[in-house]
């Protein structure tokens, strides 16, 4: 992830489009991530926003959303409190636990949902570690963003 010493503004993760375009089109508000260690980093925890990086494509942005909070629960937890909330079926969450059921899990509750009109290129490659940036280098990316909106709220 960015290496700078203040707090983070955003977050970027990496999604297949079929995924991303499944929580900026269809609403799905619930994102989840297992981290390296069970724990949610102070930096993580400052984020106030989630960008939605198109993983194998032209290296771009595909939208965002605020990050209302993030929190840690096993497998069943999230899909017992967020099954029809989340971005991913409850067949694709088992394949992506991969065993790892008692692993906490970082699930991230989204509100403000926006999907770009236009990508935004960000001209690198995201890790599946993800990325921070600050605000500014946010502003940068996004810069004066005209977009259709789906706004969700659980």
């Amino acid at each position: 992830m960015h290496n700078s010493t203040s707090s983070p503004y955003a977050v970027i993760y990496p999604l297949p489009s079929h995924l991303a375009f499944r929580i900026l089109q269809d609403k799905k508000s619930v994102f989840v991530k297992y981290p390296t260690h069970e724990i949610i980093s102070p930096r993580l925890a400052s984020c106030k926003k989630l960008l939605f990086y198109i993983s194998a494509s032209n290296k771009e942005i595909a939208g965002e959303a605020d990050i209302v909070s993030i929190n840690l629960m096993t497998l069943s937890e999230v899909i017992s409190a967020y099954s029809s909330s989340l971005f991913l079926k409850d067949d694709e969450m088992r394949e992506y636990s991969n065993g790892r059921d008692n692993k906490k899990m970082m699930f991230f509750r989204l509100d403000k949902i926006i999907q770009y009109q236009e990508p935004k290129h960000l001209g690198r490659g995201i890790t599946m570690v993800g990325e921070y940036i600050s605000e500014e280098e946010y502003k940068s990316i996004v810069g004066d963003r005209v977009e259709s909106t789906n706004h969700v709220q659980i």
